[in-house]
């Protein structure tokens, strides 16, 4: 085959793997699934959760460092 004809093989070849894939939808429920299933950076909730869960955080470090007990001041 000739140079020509492997260039448009390959083009060929990449526009039917292109069409494999299923068209991601962007609605809100979507993006929302998305989101569900990688909860690493949560950006909800009112000042009074954030606090809640900044001192539930310092609770599980301490609960790391010293065990579960009586909490020492």
């Amino acid at each position: 085959m000739s140079t020509k004809a492997d260039d448009i093989l390959k083009r060929f070849e990449g526009l039917q793997q292109a069409d494999d894939e299923p068209e991601k939808e962007h609605t809100l429920q979507e993006n929302a699934k998305q989101r569900a299933l990688k909860p690493d950076h949560i950006n909800a909730g009112t000042a009074f959760d954030w606090e809640d869960m900044e001192a539930y955080a310092k609770e599980l470090e301490r609960l790391d460092r010293e065990g579960p007990g009586i909490r020492k001041p």
